[in-house]
């Protein structure tokens, strides 16, 4: 069977690839649960596979790589022996023998880190700040099914689960200069792999040809059974000191015809198109592309979301308020890790997250469950600040199934007429003046007296996260915030704790006693000294509430 990984309408899925190309996402029949990760049915062995059962029609999204292993992806060099004399004559292995042997006597191993993997489709960062020499090295890549600890070459193949195409993106001066492999081959985006994963029943792997095109010239051309090293012997290099686990990815080495083996050496450049492929693995596509960003944002839907991922242990997603960011939970969250997986984004159209067109609560209540889908979580606890509030209640009313506890800092309820004008009228001043036209009166009204007296690096930051806002995004937050209705906080039936501060103007302790009484299981608690940015006015007192309230049964 070949498996593609869709980033789809509902989060990222599994998709058997049919004859014509098209991925059925699928799940396990006899529970209906869809596949989000390979690893699950690799996991579960050849039983995993006949579980299965496909849907229609065909999923469409964004192309996955199919599998990330969950450690780096095992590599090995010089496998070829044409490659090994044009490798050893390039200059540039720092690696070769003394007397220029350049067949090695046991398997060259090194690793990439599985963080370098991307999907067919995606562009290669070219690091142009750091490398001048960036190359390509088409490889079949095997995918291990299940544990392997001193295996024998004999026995070897029978822990393959399938394969895959992989290329082996190398800035060979960096390779070169740093006299070992790690780093020239470790750059982001350096790992290209799919398009599909493959299971072994489909693949002869003693005789599979592997080409390479760039720009549509064909520049590597073989065959596996030219490997020096096949697979069960690589297997059985790895195993014998290091457990080989499902779902680890080997790539098997590079034949001749790597741009340093040409003379003059042919290095890839922006808009170059790599194309790997073998029988039955498909095409792996990637074009040379402009530098990534330095931060890498997650698909939800039509939104692109900056994601900050930490811990592990049962979810916990932090979603911010009207001009927030991650950064407001900043001094609870290595504290919550401890405990908990901790998630914690900005909300479209906030901090990093670009601007996604008109806001609203119920768009960034879809966002949400978007990122839990994508990153595979069934059911977690939130904690939300102010007008965050809203969408976590929301939330919890629409999908109950999907929330386990609720904390909310500052909770707030749907705006009055007179709070509805005002707030209109700050999207207006925002869109004719900037971030700066409000930040300054907003952090006055905010903040406590006390915090404004004797925490001056708070007010510092609470100003800072303002001011860095896109005011477009900030100004249709304030619309979408005028014209949230109220959720149904009777319906919310898990643990919620109210958390508010003494000097909370946004969220007074009058609110949230009319909230207390709503809510079929909720307690409340009060900040001494605090205005309305609890966590970070008084950060230690809201990162004990928090740790008791999530860990209490």
């Amino acid at each position: 069977m070949r498996f593609a990984r869709i980033q789809g309408k509902n989060g990222a899925v599994v998709c058997a690839v049919d004859a014509n190309g098209a991925a059925l996402p699928v799940q396990f029949g006899d529970t209906g649960a869809p596949v989000r990760e390979l690893q699950e049915i690799i996991a579960g062995g050849q039983a995993a596979l006949g579980r299965l059962s496909a849907s229609t029609p065909a999923e469409g999204g964004k192309l996955l790589a199919p599998i990330t292993p969950h450690r780096n992806v095992f590599c090995v060099g010089r496998n070829y022996s044409e490659h090994a004399a044009e490798f050893a004559k390039s200059g540039f292995d720092a690696t070769g023998s003394a007397d220029g042997q350049h067949v090695p006597q046991y398997p060259v191993v090194f690793t990439k880190p599985a963080a370098t993997v991307i999907a067919s489709g995606d562009p290669v960062d070219p690091h142009t700040d750091i490398t001048s020499a960036l190359d390509y090295e088409g490889e079949i890549g095997v995918i291990i099914g299940k544990r392997a600890s001193k295996v024998s070459r004999a026995d070897a193949m029978d822990y393959v689960w399938g394969y895959t195409l992989i290329n082996d993106v190398t800035a060979r001066d960096l390779q070169r200069d740093h006299k070992q492999w790690f780093i020239g081959k470790s750059l982001d985006t350096f790992c290209p792999l799919g398009p599909w994963a493959v299971t072994a029943d489909e693949i002869d792997i003693d005789d599979l040809q592997l080409q390479t095109r760039v720009n549509g010239e064909l520049r590597q051309d073989t065959n596996t059974a030219q490997l020096i090293f096949d697979v069960p012997t690589i297997i059985e290099t790895l195993s014998a000191g290091i457990t080989l686990e499902p779902g680890d990815v080997i790539a098997t080495g590079t034949p001749v015809g790597v741009g340093i083996g040409f003379d003059p050496p042919k290095y890839l450049i922006e808009g170059d198109e790599v194309i790997v492929s073998a029988p039955g693995l498909g095409e792996l596509r990637n074009s040379i592309g402009i530098p990534a960003p330095v931060d890498h944002l997650t698909p939800a839907g039509t939104s692109e979301l900056f994601v900050e991922k930490t811990g592990s242990g049962p979810a916990v997603v932090l979603i911010h308020g009207l001009g927030g960011a991650t950064t407001v939970y900043e001094p609870q969250v290595a504290t919550l890790a401890e405990t908990h997986t901790v998630l914690r984004y900005d909300l479209s159209g906030h901090g990093r997250s670009p601007f996604a067109g008109p806001a609203s609560i119920d768009n960034w209540v879809e966002e949400l469950r978007e990122l839990l889908d994508a990153e595979g979580i069934e059911q977690t606890a939130l904690v939300a600040h102010s007008m965050g509030t809203l969408v976590a209640n929301t939330f919890a009313a629409k999908y109950p199934q999907r929330v386990s506890k609720a904390a909310l800092l500052g909770a707030v309820r749907a705006q009055p007429e007179a709070a509805k004008t005002a707030t209109r009228a700050r999207a207006r001043t925002v869109r004719e003046g900037g971030m700066s036209a409000v930040a300054d009166t907003i952090v006055a009204a905010a903040l406590s007296q006390h915090t404004h007296s004797t925490r001056p690096t708070s007010v510092a930051l609470v100003r800072e996260l303002l001011l860095g806002q896109n005011p477009e995004g900030y100004a249709s937050a304030c619309e979408a915030l005028a014209a949230a209705v109220e959720p149904d906080f009777a319906s919310i039936e898990v643990p919620v704790l109210l958390l508010t501060g003494d000097e909370d103007k946004v969220s007074p302790v009058t609110v949230n006693d009319e909230l207390l009484s709503i809510y079929p299981n909720a307690q409340k608690h009060v900040l001494d000294g605090v205005g309305h940015w609890h966590s970070l006015e008084d950060p230690s007192a809201v990162t004990n509430r928090l740790q008791e309230f999530l860990n209490k049964p």
